[in-house]
């Protein structure tokens, strides 16, 4: 979650003047009983929360000033700001042209691997899985061993997520 200062939009002053109609995504604007106020944007895959304070966010246009709190740490903020911009851009997972980014790409092939190893498949069982036989049949043998090398490094990848490591996704 991150957190944002909010005041009239129509205040000069810094910040980013945010018109909630004009946002594609799907939002939620939550007020708790003690008055505290969050602004939800998601989409099918994605959310991102942040905490307003200041000024009532069902007034519109109002501006947002972000804060960049946890400093000198400040790089899961940079994700979570990230990831509110793509949401208020409309951007989609991965960029303009693909479903997937390539790190989500390693973490599913990882998670793919560790499965089929689990289930007793050979190295290049898995690589028919993962990258179709084609693919396994013209680049297996090639004598660098970059395809072996890597579904043997996803299987490994996937079982230190296994084991705890997908506890970093989460921050």
């Amino acid at each position: 979650m991150i957190v944002a200062y909010v005041r009239d939009g129509k205040d000069r002053g810094f910040g980013s003047v945010v018109s909630l109609p004009e946002i594609a995504c799907r939002k939620t604007l939550l007020k708790t009983a003690d008055g505290e106020q969050h602004l939800l944007l998601r989409d099918r895959r994605r959310v991102a929360q942040v905490r307003c304070v200041g000024q009532d966010i069902r007034v519109d246009p109002f501006a947002l000033e972000l804060v960049v709190d946890q400093f000198p740490d400040v790089e899961s903020r940079q994700r979570y700001i990230r990831r509110f911009a793509d949401l208020y851009r409309g951007r989609r997972l991965g960029g303009p042209k693909s479903g997937w980014t390539v790190e989500a790409m390693r973490h599913r092939d990882a998670l793919a691997a560790l499965d089929r190893r689990m289930e007793g498949y050979s190295y290049r069982k898995i690589a028919v899985f993962l990258y179709g036989e084609k693919a396994v049949g013209d680049d297996w043998t090639s004598p660098d061993q970059s395809m072996k090398n890597r579904v043997i490094r996803s299987v490994k990848r996937g079982a230190r997520m296994m084991n705890g490591g997908y506890r970093a996704l989460l921050a």
